[in-house]
């Protein structure tokens, strides 16, 4: 019985004490895949400890904490109430390093969000490898391989990569026209055949014996031997040789001054001159001479080529009289360079028309093919100078030889002696009186005894007895001369000739004054554009205060219109012979175009032309149209 009690009062006991408090501890992971946290969430009593392990998955690892404190991934908190706690993982970082060989650089375009040096792992980056100009991306290297670019790597652990870059490489390639080699030196390293960009190569042309060497072309236009090219891009170059016996049918005449530039009309330019005469002239051996430049517009338009060769006019004095491609021997001659007429033409055909003339004398010229200092310059002619010579203007020691000139422009040179007349100096403010031949001074005997004679001879031709042969102009001059010097003018419409320059006449004390020689026609033919003087139709020459005089004598105009039927019955002579000339210059004007394009380029403007044409027979039939034209004008109106 006593036992019986005893149970009961523990069961009293038991029944009378209080329950155990509980608490909630929620647990969780940041980001969910970053790890696990244990324990998990559950409920722990009041003042217990609970311990919270964080474990990172393989690509995070632990950050922080949550809810709690504590810098490793075990901590623990003490269960005082409800906890929340979170266990904060962050992804592995790797550094990416990049290195570039060659020149060009990488950039890097993040296709997954993270920093901009060392990556979240997982992080997806674009590689864009952009190489400098003349440069080319060859490949990958390193924790990357392979070429393609642009290109994406995924960062799952440290990488280095590394951008290989190479010189563009491009071929040369070397084309021989004609006999001879090539020998290329590499100045800066390359490899054979191709070269790294910005190679610089030296290639010599060499002439097998018996060939020349004319220029380089193709990639590369120069004259220049040898030369220097930098390998920028594929390079197509072709070695030109030419034999000389057999290179246009023209003969070549060679201008040797060992290198010294020929830039000056003042200063001569020592030298030598050889010519091989081709199947028509002979050949000249080498031969002292000085050179130096000549000419007025044509001087300075002479600069229409490239800097290493500039088509300009010459003048040549060797230093004993020499004989040169059939034409009488002289020091003196004047290399034309035929810069304006594009026919190449003008200047020959006027010494044919003029030579069916009562002239005296018609300066001579030959075309030729010159090189200086080996360099070609293209088609010139090379012909006499105007001048007082047996050879030339025969007028002996007493004789004058005057050029109508302006002294605007500067063409009247400092040592030129000259005059003005009464009349023909009143009308054309400009116009004086150059002494050409003898050498005088001013105010001497000679001197004024021309300047008195052609005072005279204007009194006689404005004077009321103008007509009269015995006492008028007629007693003053020679007619045959002057009449065909006006035709040969007014026939090509000649621009400076109707009062301007180049207007040559000679006298000798006791005979009568002749005009002539006639010169300087590449402005003529209707090849200018700045006057009425290139159209075929009007007259020209006709209006120069001499001849506008004279046509008011009956006597003279029908004296010209005879003449001019002569001339007009050789029309179609006149024209073949153009022909003639457009066959023989066939090869020639070809060549000589290559050098200067720019002629034959209707976009390009060349002074004064006033038709453009992309090929030479245009302006020959251009020529041969406007002459034709012209004929027929007056044949009806003279």
């Amino acid at each position: 019985m006593k036992k019986f009690f005893s149970f009961l009062f523990f069961l009293a006991i038991i029944s009378c004490s209080k329950d155990p408090i509980l608490y909630t501890l929620t647990t969780s992971t940041n980001p969910t895949e970053g790890g696990a946290l244990l324990p998990s969430s559950a409920q722990f009593e009041e003042g217990e400890t609970v311990v919270l392990n964080a474990t990172p998955t393989e690509e995070y690892v632990f950050f922080s904490w949550a809810g709690v404190s504590g810098e490793n991934s075990t901590t623990s908190i003490v269960m005082n109430s409800d906890k929340s706690v979170v266990a904060l993982f962050v992804k592995k970082q790797y550094s990416l390093e990049i290195s570039v060989e060659g020149e060009g650089e990488v950039t890097e375009k993040i296709i997954k969000a993270g920093s901009s040096t060392d990556y979240n792992s997982g992080t997806i980056v674009e590689l864009s490898a952009n190489p400098v100009s003349e440069w080319v991306f060859v490949e990958w290297k390193g924790d990357l391989s392979g070429s393609e670019n642009p290109t994406q790597i995924t960062i799952n652990k440290p990488k280095k990569i590394i951008a290989v870059f190479q010189k563009k490489q491009y071929p040369l390639n070397i084309e021989i026209e004609g006999e001879g080699s090539v020998e290329e030196t590499v100045i800066k390293p390359g490899v054979p055949n191709s070269y790294n960009s910005g190679t610089i190569v030296s290639i010599e042309a060499i002439p097998q014996n018996g060939w020349s060497f004319l220029k380089w072309s193709g990639d590369v236009s120069s004259l220049e031997n040898p030369i220097e090219i930098t390998v920028n891009i594929s390079k197509n170059i072709k070695a030109e040789f030419f034999n000389p016996q057999d290179f246009t049918g023209l003969p070549i005449l060679y201008v040797d001054t060992e290198g010294s530039e020929i830039n000056s009309k003042e200063d001569y330019v020592e030298g030598s001159v050889s010519i091989i005469g081709s199947n028509d002239f002979p050949d000249l051996s080498s031969a002292e001479m000085k050179i130096k430049g000549r000419g007025n517009s044509t001087w300075w338009q002479g600069g229409i080529g490239r800097p290493d060769n500039m088509k300009k006019p010459f003048q040549i004095k060797f230093g004993d009289k020499t004989k040169v491609l059939n034409m009488p021997k002289d020091k003196k001659w004047v290399l034309l360079a035929e810069i304006s007429d594009i026919s190449l033409i003008r200047n020959k055909i006027v010494r044919e028309i003029a030579n069916m003339g009562s002239f005296d004398y018609v300066p001579q010229a030959e075309y030729t093919e010159l090189f200086i200092n080996n360099k070609h310059a293209g088609t010139y002619l090379i012909g006499q100078k105007v001048e007082e010579s047996k050879n030339r203007v025969n007028i002996g020691d007493d004789g004058y030889l005057v050029e109508i000139d302006t002294d605007a422009h500067g063409r009247i040179e400092e040592d030129d002696v000259y005059f003005r007349s009464n009349v023909w100096s009143s009308h054309y403010k400009d116009g004086v009186f150059n002494i050409k031949e003898p050498s005088l001074d001013f105010d001497s005997e000679k001197f004024n005894l021309i300047k008195g004679h052609i005072n005279s001879f204007e009194d006689a031709l404005f004077g009321d007895n103008f007509k009269d042969p015995d006492i008028g102009y007629r007693s003053f001059i020679d007619l045959p001369s002057f009449i065909d010097w006006f035709l040969v003018n007014e026939i090509s419409k000649n621009q400076d000739a109707a009062s301007f320059s180049s207007i040559y006449f000679n006298y000798i004390p006791g005979e009568k004054i002749k005009m002539g020689p006639i010169w300087d026609f590449d402005l003529a033919f209707g090849n200018v554009n700045y006057s009425n003087a290139e159209n075929p139709e009007g007259f020209w020459i006709k209006d120069n205060l001499w001849y506008k005089r004279m046509f008011e004598d009956p006597y003279f105009k029908q004296m010209v219109q005879e003449r001019f039927d002569y001339y007009n019955n050789n029309l179609s002579l006149i024209l073949s012979k153009i022909s003639g000339f457009e066959t023989y210059l066939s090869k020639s004007q070809k060549k000589n175009f290559e050098l200067y394009p720019s002629l034959l380029d209707p976009n390009s403007e060349v002074w004064p032309v006033p038709a453009r044409f992309d090929n030479h027979h245009g302006y020959v039939e251009y020529l041969k149209t406007w002459l034709d034209t012209r004929m027929e004008w007056l044949k009806t109106w003279l």
